[in-house]
């Protein structure tokens, strides 16, 4: 694969046509429909259904559509280390965020990381194993995670260095305020539950910890399943169903009480904020930075997480 190949297909996908793409990609339509046609032949496979106006990738293309997005990135960030030469890029440090963390703790370390005015921060976010991984290859520098109770591994120990952040909560919840029906449900133990996919973490702690703890008498279906947890906190919101939530997402409906915190009646967790790092390959910039993050994680404040935890 080239770079140049990727972006052409991307060109495609966000403009809609061969000719929007043509234009973006500074070429004319005869020539850029030309460079699609040798990708295909070296690729040896059609891209685009042609039959369909505006032309549309093919399916299986689609459906690589991240992947692609992700590989363009990285192919940037391969030429500007390679051509680096004056050290523009050195003082660049990289977090990965799971992505419930993303919008309610990262914002506070990213103060303290850029507190040095040549200091670059570069957020990315993805599951706890996604930031794992982008630690193994060094592709960041940092990762922002969850944690249950007794759930790293003699592994993890020997491979990552962590600092406690703090500890939020797992929460079931629900409008009962304006939704009577989900009241009575509840009443019953009949639980309409809005879920988590099996393959992200939050969905294996909802599989494996919280489910299997709901009273006897339960009976459960599931009305909608995302792995984000606003779209959650939305669907909770408007009656579709329970789900379970961290208390730092949900903080601001609980207290307006557009949700209730269903805990003493339906299971919840604690969770553990933990930020890693490896234990070897620092740059001398990611190393002071994470002094500074293991001196002051102690002071970060923030709504619905308890500060009190973080020695525990």
């Amino acid at each position: 694969m080239r770079l140049e190949w990727i972006d052409d297909i991307l060109a495609v996908l966000d403009t809609g046509s061969f000719s929007a793409a043509a234009e973006r990609r500074f070429l004319t339509p005869s020539a850029f429909t030309r460079r699609i046609r040798g990708i295909e032949a070296a690729l040896g496979c059609d891209l685009f259904d042609r039959d369909r106006k505006p032309v549309t990738l093919l399916p299986h293309v689609r459906a690589m559509e991240a992947e692609m997005r992700a590989a363009a990135r990285q192919f940037r960030d391969l030429q500007a280390g390679l051509s680096d030469i004056d050290g523009r890029n050195r003082n660049r440090l990289s977090l990965g965020c799971q992505h419930a963390l993303t919008t309610m703790v990262s914002p506070l370390l990213a103060r303290s990381l850029t507190q040095d005015r040549d200091v670059e921060l570069r957020i990315r976010s993805g599951t706890r194993s996604e930031c794992q991984l982008m630690l193994l290859r060094h592709e960041i520098d940092f990762a922002l995670v969850y944690q249950t109770a007794g759930e790293a591994s003699a592994a993890d120990s020997a491979l990552f260095d962590n600092v406690p952040m703090g500890a939020d909560r797992l929460l079931p919840v629900a409008n009962l305020r304006d939704h009577p029906t989900l009241r009575a449900a509840l009443e019953k133990m009949q639980l309409p539950l809005i879920t988590y996919p099996a393959d992200i973490y939050l969905g294996e702690i909802l599989q494996l910890h919280l489910l299997p703890a709901l009273p006897r008498d339960a009976v459960t279906h599931s009305v909608a399943e995302t792995g984000l947890t606003p779209a959650i906190l939305q669907f909770v919101r408007q009656g579709l169903g329970i789900g379970w939530l961290p208390r730092s997402v949900a903080h601001e409906s609980l207290a307006r009480g557009e949700v209730t915190d269903l805990s003493d009646r339906l299971p919840s967790t604690r969770l553990d904020i933990r930020l890693l790092r490896m234990r070897s390959g620092a740059t001398a910039l990611a190393a002071a930075a994470w002094d500074r993050l293991s001196t002051q994680a102690r002071t970060l404040e923030v709504d619905g997480i308890d500060r009190q935890a973080a020695d525990q």
